[in-house]
């Protein structure tokens, strides 16, 4: 596999033990996050669309490709669109409705990232839209789009930063 510089056997292995890893029928990979499976969360890029599992992941790409992004996704508790701009520098640069919010829990020890966080990470049009939902998942907390496009972002420089803080090569 030349891409990775690994061997295909140890390319293959990683590939077998991700939980969440899809597939097409012919066995291509098609999604771990970001993927071509239609999910609510919609996310244009350079014209293309695309999906993520879950809100945080549309926050977080477009500083990971380095490239703006246009998100829709409906609100998990009223189905109201909420449309989020968002530039690999700036950040969030448009939120409708502005008083858009994200849920954000903590993840457990589950093999399935998607089943044990991503499928409970979610857009908001209010933080009293989301109460209901709240009240049904203690340990969750919601953020304004801004604030959990800056919680995605750190969590995305920890992950391609190893312990001492230099970029990994892996």
């Amino acid at each position: 596999m030349a891409a990775t510089g690994r061997p295909l056997a140890e390319v293959r292995e990683v590939l077998t033990g991700l939980a969440d890893l899809e597939t097409d029928d012919q066995g291509r990979i098609v999604g771990y996050g970001l993927t071509c499976v239609p999910t609510v969360h919609r996310l244009e890029v350079n014209g293309r669309l695309l999906y993520t599992w879950c809100a945080l992941d549309t926050l977080a790409l477009p500083s990971v490709i380095g490239e703006a992004v246009s998100v829709e996704s409906p609100c998990h508790a009223t189905g109201t669109p909420v449309r989020v701009s968002v530039d690999p520098k700036e950040g969030v640069t448009n939120v409708e409705p502005a008083t858009a919010v994200v849920s954000v829990v903590e993840r457990c020890a589950a093999p399935s990232v998607r089943e044990s966080f991503c499928n409970h990470v979610h857009f908001f049009v209010s933080d009293e839209a989301a109460r209901p939902w709240l009240a049904g998942h203690p340990g969750a907390q919601i953020f304004p789009v801004g604030d959990a496009q800056q919680l995605s972002r750190s969590l995305v420089d920890a992950l391609l930063t190893d312990d001492r803080g230099a970029a990994r090569s892996d």
